[in-house]
């Protein structure tokens, strides 16, 4: 019976995607061991280490429905070895006795962390296609939003206005960093590995570097002639891309989740419809999908920290390390494809209501204004300091009062006869104090769809 939620069929794919578990299945893992080795005798018979027709027939049998799975199960129940049952397979598999070509020169942790490495690449291309998706989306909603007026919130608290294109625009930048960080991983994580027992190429002959080169170019993988049996920076490297995409990806689930809150109510992730969010509260629309990013975030980041920790080798092999890493791989390149696809299908439907930001823009009246008004004063030539103390005691009175700032500024005695209520007037209009707002999200598109070879709309 499944025992982990990757596994579940009755309630499945809540914390991983049909993709993404094809990619870490069982028999996935033990194809792309078996892809190795059937590169390696391809390049072996090809350099003419092993016979041709040994290479041609470990090629062809290398193939999981070519092995006698109940057999290879049982091998594992007395084997300590990640791979000798899987090859003792490969073994019987293959005819005329070119089995006993198998695995030449090779050692198991070869096998294993080029396998992972093919999973890997392959988990970076999922996450550059659906970061390319996800920042399309954005960039579509930083265009229509470009000057849709909100209340920025700092320290919790309503602050000034900004636009909701602006807050986009953020979330646009650290997506596009994310893009060219897995374009990076592509060239220093994809390095494939196959050295021997301690790196030193000793049982593959003299031609062991070439056997190696063109074992890994079968593959589509790197070759760096030192061996990373204990070099692990590569692998520490990609856990911290995603833990940082991860944290990214967190960060937008948590600001619509506090944003879709009663009370503020400003945005809402896309709910199916007639789709029940509480057992007994028929009202609630509880942002589910923002709340399990969130929780797919914490995991990827205690993963990271493993793989991290796991870099601490001693000498030339140390499984305790090796198997940390490899037990926190395949969770951690789930859990931050789910989060990212979630996160796709959140922003794809993001309800976003204008009408409310707007109207939480003017909920304290003029006081959200206070900033435009403190240079006003201060330009009066009372100082910028003395109008701060000022203002902040008049603000202080306005919020307890109900009364607006502007009411409040010109009937004080001592800078009432400065303004008119006319010179006041644009306290009344919060959304028109932007700064640069629209320029800076205009500006952000225009960059991003030149980096994507786009032409901005």
């Amino acid at each position: 019976m499944p025992v982990h939620p990757f596994d579940f069929q009755i309630n499945p794919h809540v914390f991983s995607t049909p993709e993404l578990e094809t990619l870490f299945d069982e028999q996935a893992v033990l194809q792309r061991w078996l892809d190795v080795e059937a590169a390696l005798a391809t390049a072996q018979g090809k350099l003419g280490i092993i016979p041709a027709e040994a290479a041609a027939e470990i090629q062809t049998k290398a193939k999981v429905e070519h092995l006698d799975l109940d057999a290879v199960r049982e091998g594992y129940s007395k084997s300590r070895n990640s791979v000798v049952p899987l090859l003792a397979g490969l073994r019987r598999a293959c005819q005329d006795g070119h089995g006993e070509y198998v695995h030449y020169g090779a050692t198991t942790q070869d096998i294993l962390d080029t396998g992972q490495i093919l999973s890997i690449k392959h988990t970076v291309k999922i996450l550059e296609r659906d970061l390319l998706l996800l920042e399309e989306i954005c960039l579509k909603l930083a265009e229509e939003h470009r000057a849709t007026p909100m209340v920025a919130r700092t320290h919790g608290q309503q602050a000034l206005p900004i636009t909701f294109g602006l807050k986009v625009a953020g979330w646009l930048t650290e997506i596009r960093r994310h893009i060219e960080r897995m374009k990076y991983l592509h060239s220093t994580v994809c390095v494939g590995q196959l050295s021997g027992a301690v790196g030193t190429y000793a049982a593959l002959g003299p031609q062991g570097l070439a056997v190696a080169e063109e074992t890994l170019r079968l593959l589509g993988l790197d070759h760096d002639p030192l061996s990373w049996h204990t070099s692990r920076d590569r692998i520490a490297e990609l856990a911290s891309a995603f833990a940082l995409l991860a944290m990214t990806l967190a960060k937008i689930a948590n600001e619509i989740f506090q944003l879709q809150k009663t009370e503020i109510d400003e945005l809402r992730e896309p709910a199916p419809a007639q789709a029940l969010s509480s057992s007994t509260m028929p009202h609630k629309q509880n942002p589910v999908i923002c709340q399990r990013i969130n929780a797919l975030a914490k995991h990827v980041r205690a993963q990271a920290g493993t793989v991290m920790e796991s870099s601490l080798h001693e000498h030339e092999r140390d499984p305790r390390c090796l198997w940390a890493e490899w037990l926190a791989i395949p969770q951690l390149c789930i859990y931050t494809g789910t989060a990212l696809q979630l996160m796709v299908g959140v922003l794809s439907g993001l309800e976003i209501r204008t009408e409310q930001m707007l109207a939480n823009l003017h909920q304290r009246k003029n006081l959200i204004s206070s900033e435009w008004l403190l240079f006003q004063l201060s330009n009066k030539g009372i100082g910028k300091n003395n109008a701060l103390k000022k203002l902040h005691s008049l603000a202080a009175s306005a919020a307890e009062s109900g009364r607006s700032l502007k009411e409040h500024v010109l009937a004080d005695a001592e800078i009432g006869s400065l303004f008119t209520a006319a010179d006041l007037a644009p306290l009344d209009q919060p959304e028109q104090y932007i700064g640069h707002a629209v320029a800076l999200v205009d500006s952000t598109i225009t960059d991003i769809r030149s980096q994507r070879g786009e032409t901005a709309s």
